[in-house]
């Protein structure tokens, strides 16, 4: 991480330096002329690489940075002045070894009792009008490989990772800049592990292995990638709760909150990992009933099943202490709330009162309902299981006079009567009776939830609504993702198109084209960008991956690929006329086709796949 002129400075709050795992290995990184840091003139980014461009005076600087093992930076001094120039070029380095919870103040450790100066360099320069001079640094320093070498590999990767997936191309320039920016962000933030691919949270705060952002992020990007599901299921199964360990709250079948390294693991200031999540292990769940149904990998299915049995046993055990049938949280050992919300206001009553715990959150029974028939194909009685829970959420979690869902029970088994997004997850489990889910779809497209870029986390009539807040009023991609899935789900498409369209539209805004992990919740104002939230990540892996989920909303993806059955059902959307899709990932075949408003048109099938959708929008190459 860096400021937009390459330069890197320990004390930025937007958690500057080269890091390894948890730990900044780089921490200073100062390129002066003449004594000065030039000046930003453009900064422009590749698959794997960015390009600055800075200027000091009549000496121009070009900067080109990858990372691989380190930190590898090639440094262009250029003299565009008509006059010979003789500037002296300084780069100076320093490391703190600084631990990311520490730096983020998560945790208390004594500030580093120094700082490493590593070797600078010094190049006192004579240069001729139009003369360059070129040199490289690399953090820490390799043998072997050169720059261009080095690039070359990391641009490969990147090739290779983009073949890997499938490609969505519409006539929206900007959209397409949007959808190639998620992907490569998506390369960028997997780690590769014995047992796979799998996805970290984001940069710069969270770019470890996180159970539930790996869970959203292999959900959304099913039909583009299974490998990350398969990636991300077989590490959260190796890495799955074995005993009870109250210290990181670990139990028996329970999918892992998050990992860490470095300093504040081996000086015992936090847990390797941590499983203090109350929504992961059913998610654990759903997400391996998704890849069966996009893969139809019966043998993978079977592979991870004695995990999957582990966890409907935490379902209904040490997740259900007082076996009332619902899942729920007490205060954790490292955070107040559990769930996705995970900062400690982020549920209140509505007189802005804490919660009394154990609290039991509506999505997270929505995703326990949704686990239930999803693992119903290989025992059919939790059918009667799904349809208890689904009749008692319906009794207990309905608000009659707000005509809403509560965001939780309270440790009273009362309502937590706050107005929220937390219901839009609950569409996308199909938890509510048909009336409701038509309740909940027009209060969560109503003005006091979507401000017109999304759906926000909490009501703008919320006593402690602030849009600029992490929870409370804020706007989330992934959240967003989901309400949108939800209601098409429902039967709303015309509401998930628009939710779709306003989050996409928020990437798109953004010169990166990006969609960052939340933003501000203020209205939308023709002209003006999304207002953002200073500390969110960026890139952010749920939030690269929500835009493949909008798309696949928007062209009604449902997959059966065990009877090789493929739905399609486009909702025209202002966002493209035309769209084509080349290498869908389905039933272990690589599909394309194209869309044009509802009309269908597909390529060549196996004879194995179908693609239902009306017969009058469907033109079939075979």
């Amino acid at each position: 991480m860096s400021a937009p002129n390459g330069e890197m400075t320990a004390a930025s709050p937007d958690g500057h330096g080269l890091w390894l795992g948890d730990t900044r290995v780089l921490s200073e990184l100062h390129l002066l002329v003449d004594g000065r840091e030039p000046e930003a003139v453009d900064l422009k980014g590749s698959p794997g690489s960015l390009h600055f461009e800075t200027a000091a005076g009549d000496v121009r600087v070009a900067r080109e940075r990858y990372v691989d093992g380190g930190l590898h930076e090639r440094i262009t001094i250029t003299n565009q002045s008509p006059s010979a120039l003789h500037p002296t070029v300084e780069v100076e380095l320093a490391a703190d070894h600084a631990a990311m919870l520490a730096v983020r103040g998560i945790v208390r450790m004594p500030a580093p009792s120094s700082t490493e100066h590593i070797a600078g360099r010094t190049h006192e320069l004579a240069l001729d009008p139009g003369e360059s001079f070129s040199f490289v640094v690399d953090v820490p320093p390799r043998d072997g490989t050169d720059f261009d070498s080095g690039l070359a590999q990391i641009r490969d990767s990147y090739r290779a990772w983009a073949a890997d997936c499938a490609a969505f191309e519409t006539d929206n320039p900007t959209l397409n800049e949007l959808l190639d920016q998620s992907r490569d962000d998506m390369r960028m933030l997997l780690d590769t592990y014995p047992t796979g691919i799998c996805p970290t949270g984001g940069m710069p705060w969270f770019a470890v292995p996180f159970g539930r952002d790996a869970l959203f992020t292999s959900s959304f990007t099913l039909p583009m990638n299974p490998d990350v599901a398969r990636g991300a299921l077989r590490f959260l199964a190796q890495h799955q709760g074995r005993r009870v360990e109250p210290r990181t709250e670990e139990e028996p079948g329970k999918i892992l909150h998050e990992v860490r390294e470095g300093q504040v693991v081996e000086r015992g200031l936090w847990p390797h990992i941590l499983y203090g999540t109350v929504d992961a292990t059913p998610l654990f769940l759903c997400v391996l009933a998704d890849t069966l149904d996009w893969t139809g990998d019966a043998a993978f299915f079977d592979e991870i099943w004695p995990a999957a049995e582990a966890a409907l046993a935490w379902c209904e055990s040490n997740g259900d202490k007082d076996g009332d049938g619902y899942i729920e949280y007490g205060i954790g050992v490292e955070a107040r709330n559990e769930g996705w919300k995970d900062s400690n206001d982020s549920l209140t009553n509505v007189d802005g009162t804490d919660v009394l715990r154990p609290a039991a959150l509506c999505e997270v029974q929505g995703y326990l309902y949704r686990a239930l028939l999803g693992m119903a194909r290989k025992r059919p009685e939790l059918k009667r299981r799904a349809a208890e829970l689904q009749s008692r959420f319906d009794r207990d979690f309905w608000m009659p006079q707000a005509s809403f869902v509560a965001q939780a029970l309270d440790g009273r088994k009362q309502r937590v009567e706050a107005i929220t997004s937390n219901p839009g997850h609950c569409l996308w489990a199909r938890i509510l009776p048909p009336a409701h889910a038509r309740a909940v779809a027009e209060r969560l497209l109503s003005p006091e939830l979507f401000s017109g870029w999304g759906i926000r986390t909490l009501s703008t009539r919320a006593i402690n609504y602030d849009p600029r807040s992490y929870h409370n009023g804020s706007v989330w991609p992934h959240d967003n993702a989901l309400a949108a899935a939800g209601l098409r789900l429902s039967g709303f498409p015309a509401e998930a198109e628009m939710v779709a369209r306003a989050t996409l539209e928020s990437g798109m805004a953004y010169a990166d084209r990006r969609l960052p992990e939340l933003f501000s919740g203020a209205e939308r104002v023709r002209g003006r960008l999304p207002e953002d939230y200073e500390a969110s990540c960026r890139p952010q892996n749920w939030g690269a991956a929500s835009a493949f989920q909008m798309v696949h909303s928007l062209l009604g993806l449902e997959a059966d690929a065990t009877r090789g059955v493929l739905r399609i059902a486009p909702v025209e959307t202002a966002l493209w006329k035309r769209i084509e899709v080349t290498g869908l990932h389905f039933g272990g075949h690589r599909l394309d086709f194209s869309v044009e408003g509802e009309r269908v048109k597909a390529g060549r099938l196996p004879r194995a796949i179908r693609i239902e959708t009306s017969d009058a929008k469907l033109q079939d190459s075979r």
